[in-house]
């Protein structure tokens, strides 16, 4: 079967989603148009479709070849964008597989993320004709109803959710008001002077994507400058720095270390937790860290603008933490201070954190963004 001229595989894409070997054979746009034939005349449909999402998944992460590459990839069609790539690019894999409803789950994520939330609501909808018992569709379905303030299709869903599995539900119900509360939270702008003065107390500090060339934004700084203050005040408090996502071969924790030192702080006073990709692993992987550590007090430090998400998923994640753990050290207690990105947030939360929010509660509590793609 012939590909549509929409799924052009240049050598671009290839680049993207096929073996180093592969890559290097593939060295002049002659030798990728008869790989490309290849591609399209021999690849099974199965792989066909994990190319477009491996595809999808790179633009999620990689940001800056959009203008670079539009045209080569997606010749006639306009792309405005990161996450228009990827909304194009799960479409047409959803054309090859109408029914495979990870996909039409992914490209529903997709328009939320584009905060497109008819779009979304629609997906959930149709796969709800479909398959009635379709348990992540119907609840997120109801959860961003509800933050969206449409309790109506909440309370409908979530009757249906219970009487499917009540103590499933029951979990989601409480997560969902805990992500109601997390809205009041006073978000601390200051080094307090109350904090525990000792080595078992640990500032937290939460990475923020770096440049292409590894360097920190000005975001990443603003909490830097504060976790500096916190620890010249704290002098025996040690220090926690979350972020991996590398680029140029430096990861966001490595980058906050360097930095850090280079301002006067001691190696030693400095852990690094360099897996996490996204606020969830920040989350549970710093709070599984620092109950290995045996740390009684920790004081998250991050962007105003994120605060209250990212303090509401390290309190969830001591208890998932806490479940899972085979030591019985007990768990942190939190506190937070943020960097003002924004002073507007202070005090008043807005309708894209409230989505942000409850994206992130799901995500930590098992429902992923993009079913088998990415947490």
């Amino acid at each position: 079967m012939k590909f549509s001229k929409k799924l052009l595989f240049s050598a671009i894409i290839l680049s993207f989603v096929v073996p180093a070997p592969v890559q290097a054979a593939v060295t002049s746009q002659k030798q990728a148009e008869k790989v490309e034939q290849n591609v399209q005349s021999t690849m099974p449909t199965k792989q066909r479709v994990s190319d477009l999402t491996n595809t999808a998944i790179y633009y999620y992460w990689n940001g800056g070849q959009l203008k670079k590459n539009e045209k080569k990839i997606f010749k006639g069609v306009t792309i405005k964008s990161n996450f228009g790539i990827m909304e194009h690019l799960f479409k047409q894999a959803i054309k090859l597989d109408p029914q495979d409803t990870n996909l039409q789950m992914d490209l529903a994520s997709t328009y939320r993320m584009e905060d497109k939330n008819s779009k979304a609501n629609d997906i959930w909808k149709n796969i709800l004709k479909v398959h009635p018992k379709n348990y992540n569709a119907r609840l997120k379905l109801a959860a961003f109803a509800h933050a969206n303030g449409d309790d109506q299709t909440y309370n409908e869903n979530i009757s249906q959710l219970e009487a499917q599995n009540p103590t499933k539900t029951a979990t989601f119900t409480d997560a969902i008001h805990q992500a109601d509360n997390i809205q009041n939270l006073d978000i601390n702008t200051k080094v307090p002077s109350n904090l525990p003065k000792d080595s078992h107390h640990y500032f937290v500090v939460l990475g923020y994507a770096l440049g292409k060339d590894g360097k920190m934004q000005k975001t990443m700084l603003d909490r830097l400058n504060v976790t500096l203050k916190a620890a010249k005040k704290y002098p025996k408090s040690k220090i926690m720095v979350s972020g991996g996502v590398p680029q140029d071969g430096v990861t966001e924790a490595a980058a906050m270390q360097k930095w850090l030192v280079s301002k006067g702080i001691n190696k030693n006073r400095i852990e690094k937790e360099d897996l996490s990709t996204n606020t969830v692993e920040n989350a549970l992987f710093s709070i599984r860290d620092l109950n290995n550590d045996k740390a009684t007090s920790a004081t998250l430090i991050t962007s105003a603008s994120h605060m209250r998400r990212a303090y509401l998923l390290f309190n969830m994640a001591e208890v998932i933490v806490e479940n899972s753990a085979t030591t019985d050290a007990k768990q942190p207690t939190m506190t937070q201070i943020a960097s003002v990105d924004d002073k507007k947030v202070l005090h008043k939360v807005e309708s894209a954190e409230k989505n942000a929010i409850m994206d992130d509660v799901l995500r930590i509590n098992g429902v992923w963004q993009l079913p088998g793609l990415q947490r």
